[in-house]
């Protein structure tokens, strides 16, 4: 059985944090960051919402009047 270390190791030590001033630009770098990800997601998703309409518009032109001439 593994003996258990006494004394303090990296693990044990607590985090030294970043002084106030180093604090705040890195909350707004964290914000900006956000903002940029949700912008380029709306982007992607509106893309796509287009992507699906185009090709549903083009089916419907391709199959054109004689859907309901079929025989069913």
């Amino acid at each position: 059985m593994a003996k258990k270390r006494k004394g303090k190791g990296r693990r044990d030590r607590p985090k030294a944090a970043a002084p106030p001033a180093v604090r705040a630009p890195v909350a707004e770098l964290e914000t900006e960051r956000l903002r940029r990800q949700r912008m380029r997601s709306l982007a992607i998703g509106l893309a796509l919402a287009l992507m699906v309409a185009l090709f549903y518009v083009a089916t419907i032109v391709r199959m054109g009047g004689n859907v309901l001439k079929r025989t069913m």
